[in-house]
């Protein structure tokens, strides 16, 4: 067999590495129909090679391309920074043992400079990519998933579901608050100082994007104990054209459990499908423990893996 050849990226590589992801998507989406049909799959991966930062490597056999990594920094709340590589931002040829041989090299420039936590997103359909990488030390921290719109029974929950408006932006910025201080503690011990209220209902009014939003609240007797909110998220390989994105969803603590949620994820998925959106995104980390149960009963299916490696 060939020697593996693994050099850093650039230019030259752009279009085997296309072929790669092309390969990629293919298989990913017999796994799972929802994915988007057809991308541009060099446009994606200039999106990841061009961004602020990016760096990565390159493996071929015999001059046969075989895997590419790339990853940029990225903020993140607390003024740190993790360096992430996107759902377009890696992919094999069959074998997933030289995305290994991949990181190493990559990841030595990204500690050089004093990146010390690294992130990628692998499809969820590659449980022998995800061991891989499980191999390099790094364990799963958050999941990206999908579910069609059609087909979800109404139910009542003991609440009243609505639209959502200017005025309910104060009861939303409190759940999103409560919901934000419950990952403080044990098992997700999130770092993230918490804004107050004002700061966020502020930047609820100032979001020039806000008319991309779609509110929902769900009050029992008169008090707002629930809201979703979703989200026109651009498209890329995970989200298809024509979807929408659940991108909050909080329930008050002391109503927890009492079909809040469930009445909330009818009516928002039955909204969803009557306005010609057939498709609904939504993503949660592994260590949010309500979240990690919830959704997957609600018939959310993982497409992509986060996956995460933070440094001594």
């Amino acid at each position: 067999m060939a020697r593996l050849e693994v050099v850093p990226f650039s230019d030259e590589h752009l279009d085997a590495a296309a072929g790669l992801l092309s390969a990629r998507h293919a298989r990913h989406r017999a796994a799972e129909p929802l994915l988007p049909r057809q991308r541009d799959f060099a446009a994606e991966l200039e999106r990841e090679w061009r961004a602020e930062g990016a760096s990565g490597a390159f493996a071929s056999r015999g001059g046969k391309a075989v895997a590419y990594l790339i990853a940029a920094p990225r903020p993140i709340p607390g003024g740190l920074s993790w360096t992430r590589a996107g759902v377009a931002g890696l992919a094999i040829d069959g074998d997933p043992e030289p995305m290994r041989d991949v990181y190493a090299a990559a990841a030595q420039r990204w500690v050089d400079e004093g990146q010390l936590r690294h992130a990628v997103f692998v499809p969820a359909s590659d449980p022998e990519l995800v061991d891989a990488w499980f191999r390099l030390s790094f364990g799963a921290s958050a999941v990206l998933a999908a579910r069609e719109t059609a087909g979800e029974e109404s139910f009542a929950g003991d609440v009243e579901i609505r639209r959502g408006s200017p005025d309910d932006y104060e009861e939303a910025a409190r759940l999103e608050l409560a919901m934000s201080a419950a990952m403080q503690p044990g098992p997700s011990f999130s770092g993230i100082p918490l804004q107050t209220q004002e700061e966020v209902v502020a930047e609820w009014r100032d979001d020039p994007n806000i008319d991309q939003y779609e509110l929902f609240v769900a009050e029992r007797d008169g008090r707002v104990v629930g809201h979703f909110l979703l989200y026109r998220r651009p498209p890329d390989l995970r989200v298809p054209d024509g979807s929408i994105d659940l991108a909050q969803a909080s329930t008050e603590a002391e109503a927890r459990g009492t079909g809040v949620g469930r009445a909330l994820t009818a009516h928002v998925l039955q909204w969803a499908n009557e306005n010609s959106y057939p498709v609904m995104t939504t993503d949660w980390r592994m260590t949010n423990l309500w979240a990690s149960r919830f959704w997957p009963k609600r018939g959310f299916r993982p497409s992509f893996v986060r996956l995460y490696r933070a440094l001594p």
